[in-house]
C-alpha cells in the first residue's frame, strides 16, 4: 500500500500526528502494535498542570484532540496556581482512562482519510536520503511519502519490579525492539532513559475519613474552546507518607532499579520516584499523596511512582493514613527505554539526516502525555506539508508552549525527561493558557486544521473581547461610583472602568451593576478581556521584547555554514555550534555557552553576507 504520511505509534503523539495530517488531506496510515491500545494513559489519570495545561489548550486551538477528549472522559477539574496569576494559572483535569481510550478508538476508526494497521515496525526505507516507506516485522511494506516515529515508553523498553525485569513497553504489552535499531543505523544518536508509575489500589480498601477532601471546581473552563461546562463526579484525598513509610522505602532501596547497581536510563527529575524523595530529602518527614480515582474500582497515589518490589510495595502503602488495609490492584513499576537526541531534528521535528522523516513524542526525551501530544500534532502536520509539497511550520517561542518546547528540545537536547514549565517560556505572559486560541486558531483555520465550529467560537470571541474593551474604555467612573462598586476600588477622580480594572483587587464582574452589557460577553472572552486590560502594561512591554528582538530571532543561519572557518569564535562555541547546528541566530543564542561576543560575530557574519548577496550594504 501507498500513503503520504505513515505514523509509527498510537500513543498520544502518533494520535495527534494522524489525525492532523488526514485532516490536512494526507492519505495517512497509523500503525500500532495494539489498535485496542491506541490513546490508553499509561501513567496517571489527568491531563494538564504547569505548563501541560497550556500544551492541551494549544493542540485544541489547532485544531487537536487530545483536549475534547479529556473534557469528555474528564471526572474532577481543578485551578491551580490561581494565586501565581495569569502567567502561572493551569488547568488539571483528572479522567476516566477507559472512557479516554475508548474515545480515542473511536476517533481514529472514524476518522476521514486514515487507515489503521496492526503490526511492528521493523526498517525505515529510504532512497537517495529520502523516506520511501516502512517495513514491518512480519514482512508488509508500506511506501510513503512522508513517516513519523512516535514510539514512547516501547522502544527496546524493560520494566522493572525491584529485582524482577522484563522486556515490555507497558505491562503485558511487548516492547518494540527493532525500529530504534533502524533508526540508529541511519545515523541518528540514540540514549536510555527510565521513569516509573505508581501501583495502583482496590478502592474499598481505602478509608478516606479523616483524610483532607479535595472536590473539583466549577469555574474551570474545559480545555477545548468546544466544551462550556466542567464535569465534576467525584473528590480525591489527601494523605501523605509517614517515618514507617521511609523506613520502609529506605530498607528496600537495595533491591530498587535506581539504587541496585544496575545504572538505568537517566529518571524525570520533576517527577521523583518515593525512592529518590526519601534518598535525597531525609530530613522530610513527609510527603503529600493525592488518592485520585482511576475508574475500574482502583486508586491512583498519585506522588508515589515507584520501582520497588511489589512487597516492598505494600508494605509502603500500608504504612500511610487512610491505607492501613490497603490491597494493591497492580503494583508500580520502573521502565527504561530508547530515545533519540532531539538536536538530531529540526525545530519541525524532522530529522536533519533523513528528509522527510520525523520523530515525536517520548522518543524525543520528553516526559507527559501533553508534551507527547504537542509535538504528535507539530510533526504530523508538517509532515504532511512536507509530503504534498508545502511550506514547513515552525512556531515561534513568543507564539506557542510547543514552540518553546520544541526549540529548547532540537536547540539544547536532553540528559533526562525533558518536562515543559512556564518557566522555561521567556514571555509566559502572552502564552497563558486562556489566549490560546486567539494566538493559534486563526493559524490552524489558514491551514485547514480547524473544524467549523472552533472556528465560529473564535470569531465570536474576538467580538465580544472588541465589544468589551469599548464598553470598559468608554464608562466614566466617579469617586462615588467607585466607592460603590467595592470600597478598595474608590479612585480620587472620575476614570475609567478600564483603568479602573487595572488595581490588583478589581475584577471584571466587579463592573457588572455599571455596565451591565459585559454580561453578554462569553466566559472565555470575559478570562481573556479581563487579563489584557489588567495587565496591559507587561504585555506591552513583552511585546516590546519579542519584537526588537524578532528580527534577530528570524536571521537563517545557513546548515551548511562551516563555523571552524569563522574568525573571532572559539573553538569551545564553534564546538557547539557545529553540533547543535541551529536554525536561526535567535537559537544560537541559547545555545550553552554562546556569548553575546559570538552572537556578535554571527550577526556580522549575515550581515556581510547579505550584503554581497544583495549588492547593496545593509543596515
Amino acid at each position: 500500500m501507498t500513503y503520504d504520511v505513515i505514523i509509527v505509534g498510537g500513543g498520544h503523539a502518533g494520535l495527534e500526528a494522524a489525525l492532523a495530517a488526514a485532516r490536512l488531506g494526507a492519505k495517512t496510515a497509523l500503525v500500532t502494535q495494539k489498535l485496542a491500545t491506541i490513546g490508553t494513559l499509561s501513567c496517571n489519570p489527568a491531563f494538564g498542570g504547569p505548563a501541560k495545561g497550556g500544551l492541551v489548550r494549544e493542540v485544541d486551538a489547532l485544531g487537536g484532540f487530545c483536549g475534547q477528549q479529556a473534557d469528555l472522559a474528564a471526572v474532577q477539574c481543578r485551578i491551580l496556581g490561581e494565586s501565581k496569576g495569569p502567567a502561572a494559572r493551569s488547568t488539571r483535569m483528572l479522567v476516566n482512562r477507559l472512557d479516554y481510550r475508548n474515545g480515542a478508538g473511536e476517533w481514529a476508526r472514524a476518522q476521514r482519510g486514515l487507515t489503521l494497521v496492526e503490526g511492528e515496525a521493523a526498517e525505515i526505507l529510504t532512497r537517495d536520503g529520502l523516506v520511501s516507506g516502512l517495513q514491518l516485522t512480519d514482512g508488509r511494506l508500506l511506501a510513503g511519502g512522508a513517516l513519523v516515529l512516535t514510539g514512547g515508553t516501547f522502544w527496546r523498553a524493560r520494566i522493572h519490579r525491584g529485582r524482577e525485569s522484563t522486556p515490555a513497553g507497558r505491562v503485558g504489552e511487548e516492547p518494540a525492539n527493532f525500529i530504534s535499531l533502524s533508526l540508529e543505523a541511519l545515523g541518528h544518536r540514540l540514549g536510555r532513559l527510565s521513569t516509573c508509575t505508581a501501583p495502583r489500589i482496590q478502592a474499598p480498601t481505602v478509608a478516606v475519613s479523616g483524610l483532607e477532601e479535595q472536590p473539583g471546581e466549577r469555574q474551570v473552563r474545559p480545555f477545548s474552546t468546544l466544551h462550556d461546562q466542567p464535569r465534576n463526579l467525584v473528590s480525591c484525598w489527601l494523605t501523605w507518607t509517614t517515618p514507617a513509610t521511609h523506613r520502609i522505602v529506605a530498607e528496600g532501596l537495595k533491591d530498587s532499579i535506581f539504587y541496585s547497581g544496575f545504572a538505568p536510563g537517566a529518571p524525570p527529575r520533576y517527577c521523583p520516584s518515593i525512592e529518590d524523595k526519601v534518598f535525597h530529602y531525609p530530613h522530610r518527614e513527609r510527603h503529600h499523596v493525592f488518592l485520585e480515582p482511576d475508574g475500574e474500582g482502583v486508586i491512583f497515589p498519585s506522588g508515589l511512582p515507584t520501582g520497588l518490589a511489589p512487597e516492598v510495595q505494600r508494605a509502603m502503602l500500608r504504612s500511610m493514613p487512610g491505607l492501613e488495609n490497603a490491597e494493591l490492584a497492580w503494583p508500580g513499576y520502573a521502565i527504561e527505554y530508547d530515545f533519540f537526541d532531539p538536536r538530531d531534528l529540526a525545530p519541525t521535528f524532522e530529522s536533519l539526516l533523513v528528509k522527510n522523516l520525523f520523530l515525536a513524542g517520548q522518543i524525543n526525551g520528553t516526559s507527559g502525555y501533553e508534551e507527547a501530544a504537542a509535538q504528535g500534532l507539530l510533526a504530523g502536520l508538517n509532515a504532511a506539508t512536507r509530503a504534498g509539497g508545502g511550506q514547513p511550520l515552525i512556531l515561534p517561542r513568543a507564539q506557542a508552549l510547543t514552540g518553546v518546547m520544541a526549540d529548547d528540545l532540537t536547540g539544547r537536547g536532553v540528559t533526562e525527561p525533558y518536562r515543559l514549565f512556564p518557566s522555561r517560556a521567556e514571555w509566559r505572559l502572552l502564552l497563558r493558557e486562556d489566549n490560546a486560541d486567539l494566538r493559534l486558531s486563526p493559524l490552524a483555520e489558514k491551514l485547514g486544521l480547524l473544524d467549523g465550529e472552533r472556528a465560529a467560537r473564535l470569531r465570536r470571541k474576538l467580538q465580544d473581547m472588541e465589544m468589551g474593551r469599548q464598553l470598559m474604555a468608554g464608562a466614566k467612573i466617579t469617586p462615588a461610583q467607585s466607592r460603590d462598586l467595592r470600597p478598595e476600588l474608590e479612585a480620587n477622580e472620575t476614570t475609567t472602568a478600564a483603568e479602573l480594572l487595572k488595581r490588583p483587587a478589581a475584577r471584571l464582574a466587579d463592573f457588572l451593576p455599571l455596565i451591565p452589557r459585559l454580561a453578554d460577553l462569553t466566559p472565555r472572552a470575559a478570562d481573556s478581556l479581563e487579563v489584557e486590560i489588567k495587565f496591559s502594561g507587561y504585555l506591552r512591554r513583552q511585546e516590546e521584547d519579542v519584537a526588537r528582538l524578532q528580527r534577530q530571532e528570524e536571521l537563517p543561519l545557513p546548515p551548511d555554514l562551516d563555523y571552524a572557518a569563522l574568525n573571532g569564535l572559539s573553538g569551545e562555541v564553534k564546538e557547539v555550534l557545529t553540533t547543535h547546528r541551529p536554525a536561526t541566530l535567535g537559537q544560537a543564542g541559547r545555545l550553552p555557552g554562546l556569548t553575546p561576543a559570538a552572537l556578535s560575530v554571527l550577526a556580522i557574519w549575515l550581515k556581510n553576507k547579505g550584503e554581497q548577496d544583495s549588492g547593496k550594504p545593509l543596515p
